[in-house]
């Protein structure tokens, strides 16, 4: 759904919807959610029920609202699980800069090396260009397409 690289280059965040969370129950719209973060030699794998359906497509509109250098309704995008969330911080000469926080059960157990700097929590800045919106809405899309809302 969501593969970005931080604005040093050291750091790659994949976010995937994989499953829902029970598939044979039609009434639940949990989706499970792999979150994998490499950061030097260091990796982090693990998947949780951190979203559900509906919330997919709120990721969608705040890229899409972005990627139309407009502001989303909220700055700082977040769920029902506190685990992970989406920060707009700028945009400056066409580039777009967000932070994604990871938090809870997704968040690694290593530290956040960024700005040179050990950073206290997982809050982790991506710089986005105008070509980089188009995959990245593709990407979500598709997740929406695979995890309908069902209930």
């Amino acid at each position: 759904m969501l593969s970005l690289i931080n604005t040093e280059h050291n750091l790659q965040l994949n976010i995937d919807v994989i499953a829902y969370e029970f598939p044979q129950e039609k009434e639940d719209d949990w989706c499970q959610v792999k979150v994998k973060v490499v950061q030097d030699n260091r990796t982090f794998d693990k998947v949780d029920p951190a979203l559900e359906a509906d919330e997919i497509k709120h990721i969608y509109d705040w890229f899409e609202c972005l990627s139309n250098a407009h502001l989303p309704k909220y700055s700082n995008l977040t769920f029902t699980e506190p685990c992970l969330g989406f920060e707009f911080l700028a945009n400056r000469n066409g580039i777009v800069r967000i932070a994604v926080k990871l938090s809870h059960e997704l968040k690694p157990d290593f530290e956040l090396r960024q700005f040179a700097r050990v950073q206290q929590d997982w809050r982790i800045v991506f710089d986005l260009k105008e070509n980089d919106f188009k995959q990245l809405l593709e990407n979500i899309d598709e997740s929406k397409s695979k995890f309908p809302v069902r209930s």
